[in-house]
């Protein structure tokens, strides 16, 4: 009886170890661009805030058929995405509308019709009929500004059109995304239109954990104007992000090919976010995730003692 009961007893540690070391692992096909390109050039502070933390991820999906648009503010300077608007591509028509955030509240058509200061891009942006939504009164703070909001704007594609078709506009600027930001510390805002030119095709993002360490592993599609990569770590969402990696992972795709990536990290025991930034040779970057990851510390199976002769159990 004994041996059946140390038998069960190993099994169950056993078990208990195995799903000890597996943790939550995420992977996504995506495309993220930022909004570096200003159309009214009001306040130059103003414009590079816009272009250090304002980005598009674009993925295809949920459903079929369908491409969806999330718009994020990665902080910290003051700043607010208002109204967001789509220029011509192979977009069929507005499917929904998503907002996170306990002050994230847009809504279909936008005020004004068309960007502001959109005729002062290159060439004019002219939005689609219908491919628009504001923060609804009051703008501001409805708007997306904090790194725990973002805005989902899902379309349905029109027939004969995929996801890779999505991407291929935005990256010959076929298809425009432009973003009305306010404010902004000095009350000031300005226009933007996503940079074809800085996108990382990010094919695959995923992180895994055993025995106290997490694996980040990404494999990129292509690569335009790349330098390299930065992992960066945090306890929560919102918050203070450490850097991973001493030195800038260099980049080795190229526009043609991707490439693949991993990086380890030993962070601890508990639940962590991870980030992947990829920075161009012009010093522009993008962020990707974060990715959530447990760390939990493996089960220890109890050493059998054995009871020596003369001193009982």
């Amino acid at each position: 009886m004994k041996r059946i009961i140390r038998c069960a007893l190993a099994a169950m540690f056993a078990i208990t170890a195995a799903l000890a070391a597996r943790s939550s692992a995420h992977a996504t096909a995506e495309q993220w661009y930022s909004f570096n390109i200003s159309c009214s050039n009001d306040n130059a502070a103003n414009v590079a805030t816009g272009a250090a933390q304002l980005f598009v991820r674009v993925t295809e999906g949920p459903g079929a058929n369908q491409a969806t648009f999330r718009f994020i503010n990665t902080g910290p300077n003051a700043s607010s995405i208002a109204d967001v608007y789509f220029d011509d591509g192979s977009l069929l028509g507005l499917a929904s509308i998503t907002d996170s955030g306990a002050g994230v509240d847009f809504s279909q058509f936008a005020s004004p019709p068309n960007l502001p200061a959109g005729h002062d891009c290159t060439p004019d942006f002219d939005v689609t009929a219908g491919f628009l939504a504001d923060s609804n009164p009051p703008v501001e703070p409805n708007g997306v500004n904090h790194p725990t909001e973002w805005l989902d704007i899902t379309f349905n594609l029109q027939g004969g059109q995929a996801f890779d078709d999505v991407v291929a506009e935005l990256s010959t600027g076929a298809l425009r995304i432009g973003i009305h930001v306010q404010g902004f510390a000095n009350g000031g805002s300005e226009s933007f239109i996503n940079d074809p030119a800085t996108a990382v095709n990010l094919s695959s993002l995923g992180a895994t954990a055993a025995r106290g360490q997490v694996t980040l592993a990404w494999r990129t599609g292509s690569e335009i104007s790349n330098a390299g990569f930065n992992v960066y770590r945090a306890t929560s969402v919102s918050g203070a992000r450490v850097k991973v990696n001493d030195l800038l992972i260099a980049a080795q795709g190229s526009e043609a090919s991707g490439s693949s990536y991993s990086i380890a990290d030993r962070p601890g025991y508990g639940s962590f976010y991870y980030w992947l930034e990829g920075v161009d040779y012009s010093g522009q970057s993008s962020l990707h995730g974060p990715i959530w990851v447990n760390v939990r510390a493996a089960v220890q199976r109890p050493q059998y003692r054995p009871t020596l002769p003369g001193l009982g159990r």
